[in-house]
Formats: structure tokens, C-alpha cells, sequence
């Protein structure tokens, strides 16, 4: 038998999910479509490409640990296979 209270509250359920989704979506858009200022001055754009080469030197560290970090524990599952171990 259709049961149209069930049937109104998963609408009303699957609405209010569509609402956040839809305003997550309208955050995430603000977040990171912010306008830009249309003239960077001398100043500003060397701060930022002094941030972007600090981001850069931060990352390519990070790789560096993560392929450390890699290579030990490759070498602590292969001493772990090994027969005698």
C-alpha cells in the first residue's frame, strides 16, 4: 500500500540534502573563485611570488619525506618477507 507519510519525509529529506549540496556548492565557489584584484602592484606581486616559491620549497620537501618514508617501508615488508625473519 503507498504509504504517503514515508513519501513525504524522503522528499523532504532528499530536498533538504539538494539545499546543502547547493550551498556547499555556492561555498566552494566563493572559496576559490574570489576575484582578483585587477591591478597587483610591484609589492603585492613580489609577496606573492615569495609565498608561491616558500609553497613550492614546502612541497618539494614533503615529497621528499614521502619518498623517504616509501622506501623504509618497502624495505621493512621485504626484510618481513624473507625466509628466517
Amino acid at each position: 500500500m503507498f504509504d504517503f507519510e514515508n513519501t513525504i519525509k524522503i522528499l523532504v529529506a532528499c530536498a533538504i540534502a539538494a539545499g546543502m549540496l547547493l550551498g556547499a556548492g555556492f561555498g566552494i565557489k566563493a572559496l576559490f573563485f574570489r576575484r582578483v584584484p585587477r591591478s597587483l602592484d610591484d609589492e603585492h606581486l613580489a609577496e606573492v611570488e615569495e609565498r608561491l616559491l616558500r609553497t613550492e620549497a614546502k612541497v618539494n620537501e614533503l615529497e621528499e619525506r614521502l619518498d623517504f618514508a616509501e622506501r623504509m617501508l618497502a624495505e621493512v615488508r621485504a626484510r618481513a618477507q624473507l625466509p628466517g625473519s
